[in-house]
């Protein structure tokens, strides 16, 4: 089979000479230059021999899911729904996961499978010597987290400390376990168990924290009643890659151009899965997963977009600095034996090169046939230069958009002083999170903060003194808040923040905190800078006004009781 991009090239470039060969006034002057004539009409004859017809899907390829059949593969699904594969000339076999397909890589690399799915740690497998190679990382965010019940007293990795834990196996688990050595908590503190696969041990009380996706395991226990909570490795400062498509590197090696075309096209399946997700969950509900609800999947669907990130991030980027970072954070913690060596590990498409061993095969009849091979090449050569040069010219210029755009993002959304979000920002946000909460059940909660005393400050020191009492106040407030949390300078010297899945008492412990390190921060005014705090929980059925209108009541209550504290007003 020739590659499709190579075929239309040597096509195009070969038009002009045949039909230059067989026009009326070349016929009459042919003998004239009889050596050259010769030549094209072995090039138009050999031309009718190679297989130039429609490329059909005769490459089979076997790809290993990483789990059952569910959102999670969309891109996959879809990229074979929409003959994405079939175009790049593949036969694509998706092979479902599940208990009985845990060891992936290893099924990879003895050539059950020509890809796989994995997560970051398969970087641990490369660093001890396995032969594999990470191709795109559709997920920039990992899913995995902790679940635990919202009764089990568990709000931290600390307190996962002597708890009986469910994990997957390896690689599965390394976020988790990861998340717990970072913050200091010895495996031989907890009990691990190996995971059973069942949300009930859970939910009986048989374990208190269970390795599950936040993409997944929420939606069951929401429609379950029971109430939940996630404890997010990127909340710890740890921020892996997840659903990393891999293949190991003979494979890579001995066809780069088959490895280049299924990556594409998969990549392509996923930016339609995305921008077409009622069609997408249809066709998985019907084709694949039919035992899973409608409504299960779109909550997976809208909460993979925002692990995937795809108006923020090029569908399947890789950083290699990121990549460098996570190996650090496996050899830091023990996980993986140092040095990380990134040398071969991440796929490049660019150097992907064709092998035309083929070609040279057919021009073996002769120096006719050699003579062709160099015009072709030599067509060919500078076709291929004037397309390297136009990509690299639109990819500067597309490099130089981006980087507007980012900063156009950024100057409409950011607080100018302190570099934190501003109304507008924060306004979009939270009214999408509301929205969530609303279709989803989860509680929202909102702090209302206002510095206390302020226009003395700015009176009797100084609007400069002013101004750099708010960037220190708004790195304290940032430097307390978690991850999921969306924090703005709303005005003057008020703040506000909305918390996800964040009911009163965590509310109040967060206003708390927050509370007491602005008064450590010790910056040293007369009268000292303080911070009054009014304190709002909602859910569904609240708006942003709504939710707005009692942390302001809140506020003033606690402006009221001396200042230096927080208040909480409950629901109208």
């Amino acid at each position: 089979m020739i590659h499709s991009t190579f075929k239309e090239a040597l096509i195009n470039s070969l038009a002009p000479a045949a039909k230059w060969i067989l026009s009326p006034a070349r016929r009459g002057r042919i003998n004239k230059s009889f050596p050259e004539s010769i030549a094209l009409i072995l090039l138009v004859l050999l031309l009718g021999f190679l297989p130039f017809g429609v490329v059909t899907a005769d490459t089979d390829v076997r790809l290993q899911l990483r789990w059952k059949h569910q959102f999670q593969f969309a891109g996959y699904y879809m990229a074979l729904e929409k003959g994405f594969y079939e175009e790049a000339g593949l036969a694509v076999e998706l092979l479902e996961g599940g208990p009985h397909a845990l060891k992936p890589v290893e099924d990879m690399l003895d050539g059950k499978v020509d890809f796989a799915i994995s997560n970051s740690g398969v970087l641990i497998e490369r660093m001890e010597g396995k032969p594999v190679v990470a191709l795109a990382a559709i997920a920039q965010t990992s899913p995995i987290v902790w679940i635990v019940r919202a009764d089990s007293g568990i709000f931290t990795p600390l307190d996962l400390a002597g708890r009986r834990l469910m994990l997957m196996p390896p690689p599965e688990s390394a976020e988790l376990l990861a998340m717990l050595r970072q913050e200091g908590i010895r495996l031989e503190e907890m009990d691990l168990v190996p995971t059973t696969y069942s949300l009930d041990d859970l939910i009986q009380g048989e374990v208190d924290a269970y390795d599950g996706y936040s993409s997944n395991e929420p939606w069951l226990l929401a429609e379950k009643g029971v109430d939940y909570r996630l404890i997010r490795p990127r909340d710890y400062g740890i921020n892996f890659y997840n659903d990393v498509l891999i293949t190991r590197e003979s494979l890579l090696e001995s066809d780069p151009l088959m490895v280049a075309d299924f990556v594409n096209a998969s990549l392509r399946g996923w930016v339609y899965a995305l921008e077409n997700v009622e069609e997408t969950v249809d066709h998985i509900q019907t084709h694949y997963a039919p035992e899973k609800a409608r409504e299960h999947l779109l909550f997976e669907a809208e909460a993979l977009r925002e692990l995937i990130m795809p108006e923020l991030v090029s569908m399947g980027h890789m950083n290699p600095g990121r990549w460098q970072m996570i190996g650090d954070y496996y050899v830091k913690m023990g996980m993986a034996p140092g040095p990380v060596v990134l040398d071969g590990f991440l796929f490049d498409a660019e150097t992907a090169q064709p092998d035309y061993a083929w070609l040279m095969r057919w021009t073996a009849g002769g120096v006719m046939a050699l003579l062709l091979l160099g015009i072709l090449t030599l067509r060919y050569a500078r076709l291929n230069r004037r397309l390297i040069e136009e990509g690299e010219r639109r990819k500067a210029v597309e490099v130089t958009l981006m980087r507007k755009q980012e900063e156009l993002y950024r100057l409409a959304n950011t607080d100018a002083l302190t570099g934190i979000g501003n109304r507008h920002s924060f306004e979009a946000l939270a009214n999408s999170e509301l929205r969530r909460s609303q279709r989803y059940g989860f509680p929202v909660s909102m702090l209302f903060l206002d510095l206390d005393h302020f226009k003395e400050i700015n009176d009797e020191h100084g609007h400069t003194a002013g101004d750099e009492a708010l960037r220190r106040i708004s790195r304290v407030i940032a430097e307390s808040l978690r991850e999921s949390d969306h924090f703005c300078r709303w005005g003057g010297e008020e703040f506000l923040v909305l918390g996800p899945h964040s009911d009163a008492t965590a509310a109040m412990e967060l206003a708390g905190k927050i509370r007491c390190r602005v008064k450590q921060e010790g910056i040293a005014y007369s009268p000292p800078l303080t911070v009054s705090i009014g304190v709002a929980s909602g859910g569904p059925g609240d708006s942003l006004d709504s939710l707005l209108g009692r942390a302001d009541r809140a506020l003033y209550e606690a402006k009221n009781a001396g200042r230096n504290c927080a208040r909480y007003v409950a629901d109208d």
